[in-house]
């Protein structure tokens, strides 16, 4: 029993590829990424960045110092959240 194997030819018109996307894209991205890579830069070298980082380290401190404590505010505020968030449903 013989199959038959269909041969397509290479003749054949090929359906059309799609279209390039323009090319401004990959200009536009980069401007965009330039401009956040140095207002970044930028908010590094700012003092409000360095009191961030302070007060980051303070907090850390306290709740390294005060476990309990922390532990009780997080749960008074998230019990507070809570009840904000069921009240406007």
């Amino acid at each position: 029993m013989e199959h038959q194997i269909p041969i397509t030819s290479m003749d054949q018109e090929q359906p059309e590829a799609k279209p390039a996307p323009p090319q401004d894209i990959p200009e536009q991205i980069r401007e965009i990424s330039e401009k956040v890579a140095r207002t970044l830069r930028e908010f590094k070298e700012s003092e409000t960045y360095d009191r961030i980082i302070e007060g980051k380290e303070t907090v850390r401190d306290y709740i390294r110092n005060n476990p309990l404590a922390s532990f009780g505010y997080a749960l008074g505020a998230g019990v507070f959240i809570g009840f904000i968030l069921k009240k406007s449903r």
